[in-house]
């Protein structure tokens, strides 16, 4: 072939290829624009609702098994110290633990100092509540594992505090924290980092539609289908991936007699009124131990007051174990009434952990150990719900120990959050027994009613809150 000839067909071939590559660069354009508006589109923010609930899973997860690993290796410490101690027998390796519930607070405390960890605060449910604001600083990956880290520790060391705290912080930070990776606007990355509160709850305790309800009674405040709707996606799908990996097998046991006819709610509405006034005996204890706790422990390095905080909240410990907040057991022995083969030893034990709960739950937020105050209330109402169902019984002999165990733990729940939806419905979800629903609705709506009527503070976050996590009077 002739010179002219190639160089002719060189250029042609040059053009072909120049031509497809003009057409593939619009193509691609079309598709990064779409893409980019796309995801600013309800659709979109109902995909990543699916996609968060799915991480949040995975990441619940994790969490669980990192809290069982730090349980594991402190009960090699101290065997035995951690079951339940019956008056005839005290094993002698309790004494260990304020030693062990100090130096989980010291770890902490160094921990907190770390470059990982510096700087990085949280305050539970309200710097969620915070984070959704406009004007508040987004949740980040390093809240996550700060969450996950530092309440693991604290928890399984013997500190009082609960795990829902930290897990809310993890499922928003997490949740949040992809929204913001995929560049969504402002109202999404709110949207997203509620349904991971949500989907957050629903999976530590396998209970979907609690996580939904205690999201909108107690993070978002609003029932609207654009926030409603991502939030309860995000939810089934973290309850089914923690299912999937961890089984489903319920937190509580079901009491064995649940049947409840009209003429039993004079009792359950007088149930509701104590478990009242036991949220409101609990808020007010909290809230002082709380104020005096860090008053007195100004004085002492930062670095060092969890350990300090640890220290008083782990001598209890040595002759109450149900003070614990790494298993469910004490409220499973509640519900079933095997908590002590004497029933007035059980009840002085069950108010003794009443009285003396809140305190180490205080103690131990106070002084900078990590953790929540879902479940110490919710173990609270258990008791006194055992207490209630005793001394009932010793004038009903027929009345069922377990229920008013069951139904009080949600009433006290629901009072002290000022959530009657999510204290019914999670402890109608935790203990897989549909004859409980109604009778945990109607308790839970008048604990709420007569709590409001007291004018306590709650542990609501949408409430004005203070540094203590309570609302400003």
């Amino acid at each position: 072939m002739e010179p002219d000839g190639q160089r002719h067909l060189t250029s042609r071939l040059l053009r072909r290829v120049n031509i497809l590559l003009r057409r593939l660069s619009r193509t691609l354009t079309s598709l990064i624009n779409r893409a980019s508006i796309y995801r600013f589109t309800d659709d979109a923010l109902l995909l990543s609702s699916s996609l968060a609930g799915i991480v949040v899973g995975f990441v619940i997860v994790v969490y669980h098994k990192v809290l069982e690993l730090f349980e594991f290796g402190l009960h090699l410490l101290a065997p035995g110290a951690w079951e339940t101690i019956t008056a005839s027998k005290l094993a002698w390796t309790a004494f260990l633990l304020p030693l062990i519930t100090a130096a989980g607070g010291l770890v902490v405390g160094l921990l907190k100092r770390s470059v990982l960890f510096a700087g990085v605060q949280h305050r539970g449910l309200a710097s969620v509540t915070a984070s959704l604001q406009d004007t508040a600083s987004p949740l980040t990956w390093r809240h996550a594992l700060h969450a996950i880290v530092l309440s693991s520790v604290s928890i399984a060391s013997g500190g009082g505090a609960g795990r829902e705290a930290p897990t809310v912080v993890l499922g928003s930070a997490v949740a949040s924290g992809l929204a913001r990776l995929g560049q969504m606007d402002r109202r999404h990355v709110r949207v997203l980092g509620a349904a991971g509160a949500a989907a957050a709850i629903s999976g530590i305790f396998n209970a979907p539609l609690g996580g939904i309800l205690f999201s909108v009674e107690a993070i978002t405040g609003e029932l609207r289908a654009r926030t409603f709707l991502p939030i309860v996606i995000a939810s089934v799908l973290a309850t089914t991936t923690v299912r999937t990996l961890l089984g489903s097998d319920p937190l509580l046991v079901a009491p064995l007699n649940t049947h409840v006819a009209l003429l039993d709610y004079p009792l359950l509405t007088l149930a509701g009124i104590a478990s009242a006034f036991v949220a409101a005996f609990y808020l007010r204890t909290y809230r002082s131990a709380h104020k005096r706790t860090v008053r007195r422990l100004e004085r002492f390095p930062e670095v060092i007051r969890p350990a300090i905080g640890g220290l008083i909240a782990g001598l209890p410990l040595i002759f109450l174990p149900w003070l614990l907040e790494t298993t469910y057991r004490p409220i499973n022995m509640a519900i079933s009434g095997s908590m002590s083969s004497i029933w007035w030893i059980g009840v002085l034990l069950a108010v003794a952990t009443i009285a003396l709960k809140p305190i180490t739950n205080a103690v131990t937020l106070a002084s900078g150990g990590e953790g929540g105050t879902f479940a110490p209330v919710m173990k609270v109402g258990a008791l006194f719900g055992f207490v209630f169902g005793v001394l009932l019984s010793l004038l009903i002999p027929t009345t069922p120990v377990g229920l008013y165990a069951v139904v009080c733990a949600g009433a006290v729940l629901a009072g002290s959050f000022r959530a009657p939806l999510t204290g019914g419905i999670l402890l109608f979800e935790v203990s897989g027994n549909y004859e409980l629903l109604l009778p945990l609705l109607f308790s839970s709506v008048v604990s709420v009613y007569i709590v409001r009527r007291l004018k306590v503070t709650t542990f609501n976050s949408l409430e004005d809150h203070d540094d203590l996590g309570t609302r400003t009077t």
